[in-house]
């Protein structure tokens, strides 16, 4: 009898466990569902892909080529991104400064990151063998040459604003000097305009 009841609160045990294991299983697909991307609308592949959905005009293999270009760069920005928020994050969610439902949001966006690499790939091996194995370095390369051309804008831009500033400051010391030379000047003529006392005046 005792062997019968054992075998009851082991299968009870056994459903209870299941069941708390199907709650919190439930809750964390949940989460996963609803996490939001960790980048907002990827812009340059719904521009490539519009060009292959469009029909009047069809649009031209550079056309297509240099959109295609322009997604793999953008995927290289995300990349980069996502490296570098990545140990932060990480030493974040071990602190516990930041709860499980962050990282597993930066998970999913890395593995969907990774499945659209692929797709680039892909896409460049059907315009020239061989260059999915290249495009990724080439869209590399591209975005080191946008930003060094937007670091030069932007020390031209700082220059320029220094500039205008070094020419007001100048400009400013320059009506500061006049004013001074103008004010000693009419000192002077003020000095030189006043009656001088005679020895007999003196004496007096």
């Amino acid at each position: 009898m005792g062997s019968v009841w054992l075998a009851i609160i082991y299968i009870g045990g056994w459903i209870l466990s299941m069941r708390v294991f199907g709650y919190f299983w439930k809750n964390r697909k949940l989460a996963i569902n609803d996490a939001e991307p960790w980048f907002g609308e990827h812009v340059a592949r719904n521009q490539y892909i519009a060009l292959l959905q469009q029909t009047e005009p069809e649009a031209t293999e550079p056309q297509l080529t240099a959109a295609l270009l322009r997604r793999a760069m953008e995927d290289v920005v995300r990349v980069l991104s996502m490296r570098e928020d990545k140990q932060v994050l990480a030493n974040l969610v071990k602190q516990g400064t930041v709860g499980d439902d962050i990282w597993t949001q930066f998970t999913l966006s890395e593995k969907e990151l990774e499945a659209e690499i692929m797709a680039v790939i892909e896409e460049a091996n059907t315009f020239k063998e061989g260059w999915g194995q290249t495009i990724l370095q080439t869209a590399s390369e591209m975005v080191m040459h946008e930003k060094t051309k937007q670091l030069q804008k932007e020390l031209a831009v700082r220059k320029e604003e220094e500039a205008r500033k070094q020419a007001l400051r100048d400009q400013r010391k320059e009506q500061n000097k006049a004013a001074k030379s103008k004010k000693e000047a009419a000192a002077a003529t003020k000095s030189s305009a006043a009656p001088k006392e005679t020895p007999v005046e003196a004496s007096a």
